[in-house]
C-alpha cells in the first residue's frame, strides 16, 4: 500500500511504519500518523500548495536560469576551541620535531619518521577547523547535472549525477559509532534512477534539511 504524509505529502517508507500500533512516522515532519490517514492523503505531485517557505538560518538560496545553487554553512561554535588546540598541539609537535631540526641545519632521519603521524595528524585536524570556521557544502543544479560538494574557501568536493535521473529526496537517520555511545546524525539521500542515491548535508540541523526536502520535491516534480 502506497502512505504518504499528510501534512507534506511526501511518501513514508515501508521501514518507517509500525502495523501493530497502527502509525507511520514521517522522518521530514518528525511526526507520527495513524495507518489510515496515510493512505488517504493526497501525495505531493497531487497538492498545490508547495511553497517551501524562506530558507533557514545558515543556508543561503540562489536561482539560475538553468537551475539553482544552495549552501549550507558548516561554521560551528567548536572553532573557538578548536582553532587555538589546532595551533598549540600542531604547532608544538611538528615545532619539537621538524623546527628543531630546520633550526639547526641537521636532519635526523628518525625523528623525521618518528614524526609522520604527528604531521598526518595535524593535517586532518587542520582540515577539520577550517570546515568549522569556513566550511561550506553545496548542492548546485548547472548544466543538467546535479552536484553535491563540501569545501572551504571556493575548494570543493563531491559528486554528480544526471538531473534526469534524480527521482526523489528523502531524510534519513544514520546511526553513528563513538567511543563511548551511539548517536544519530542526519542527512538527504536523493535517489537516483540505475545509480548510488546523492547524499547531501550530513551532520547538518533535521530543520534545514527538512526545508531542503521540500525545496527539492517542488523542483522535482514539474520535471518529471
Amino acid at each position: 500500500m502506497d502512505l504518504h504524509c499528510p501534512d507534506c505529502g511526501l511518501p513514508i517508507p515501508a521501514s518507517e511504519v509500525a502495523p501493530a500500533a497502527g502509525l507511520a512516522v514521517c522522518r521530514l515532519c518528525d511526526r507520527a500518523y495513524p495507518l489510515a490517514v496515510c493512505q488517504s492523503a493526497a501525495p505531493i505531485e497531487d497538492r498545490d500548495d508547495l511553497a517551501t517557505g524562506p530558507p533557514p538560518r545558515g543556508v543561503t538560496v540562489a536561482e539560475r536560469v538553468d537551475g539553482f545553487r544552495v549552501s549550507m554553512s558548516m561554521r560551528s561554535c567548536m572553532a573557538f576551541f578548536l582553532v587555538p588546540f589546532t595551533l598549540v598541539w600542531s604547532g608544538g609537535s611538528l615545532g619539537g620535531i621538524y623546527g628543531t631540526q630546520i633550526h639547526r641545519g641537521e636532519f635526523n632521519l628518525m625523528m623525521s619518521l618518528f614524526g609522520l603521524p604527528f604531521l598526518a595528524g595535524s593535517v586532518l585536524l587542520a582540515g577539520f577547523t577550517l570546515m568549522t570556521v569556513a566550511g561550506v557544502q553545496v548542492l548546485e543544479l548547472r548544466g543538467g547535472r546535479l552536484s553535491a560538494r563540501f569545501g572551504v574557501f571556493g575548494l570543493l568536493w563531491g559528486r554528480s549525477v544526471d538531473w534526469r535521473d534524480v527521482e526523489s529526496a528523502h531524510l534519513v537517520e544514520k546511526s553513528v559509532k563513538t567511543r563511548r555511545s551511539y548517536g544519530v546524525k542526519h542527512e538527504v539521500e536523493i535517489a537516483v534512477r540505475g545509480g548510488k542515491p546523492l547524499s547531501f548535508g550530513s551532520g547538518m540541523e533535521p530543520d534545514r534539511l527538512r526545508w531542503l526536502v521540500r525545496f527539492l520535491a517542488v523542483r522535482i516534480r514539474p520535471s518529471r
